[in-house]
């Protein structure tokens, strides 16, 4: 199975300290990068434009291959009411965070540091959930790049 690399925007600042596009690239090429460079790239969660850029450092801490899926399951929902449902889903998620915590605990981090890590998680899910409402309908990835080739991007 191959792993899906996402594609972001990679800018460098030049020596007057202005931002100069360099291309669009996957996660891993714009790791890659020399360390001379002073690069910045699109956040890897969000949608292309969307003017949020990162550093080196906090994309690596984004795509480090430690940071693995968690596994925990959450429940089919019963009820068909919407009232009863969130109800439900409240419920399940308080459940679903709580192993979360616990699982972070046992292995070292404490209880506030998860809890902020999950609400700025959540809020990045709400903000992309926000300006995606279903994804499924997205063109694959490739299409995007392929629209892209030719469009005078450096490095076509």
């Amino acid at each position: 199975m191959t792993e899906e690399k996402k594609i972001v925007e990679v800018t460098v600042t030049n020596d007057g300290g202005e931002q100069v596009p360099v291309g669009i690239m996957n996660t891993n090429q714009a790791l890659s990068l020399p360390q001379e460079m002073d690069v910045s790239v699109s956040h890897p969660d969000r949608e292309a434009g969307a003017d949020e850029f990162i550093g080196r450092d906090e994309l690596r801490l984004l795509t480090e291959p430690w940071i693995e899926p968690v596994g925990f399951r959450f429940p089919a929902p019963i009820s068909e009411e919407p009232a009863d449902r969130l109800v439900e889903a409240k419920a399940a998620a308080r459940n679903v965070l709580e192993e979360i915590i616990a699982s972070a605990n046992e292995v070292g981090w404490a209880t506030r540091e998860i809890v902020v890590a999950l609400i700025e998680a959540v809020n990045l899910l709400n903000d992309a959930a926000s300006a995606d409402p279903d994804p499924a309908d997205d063109p694959d990835v490739s299409d995007a790049v392929q629209e892209q080739i030719g469009h005078e991007e450096q490095f076509d």
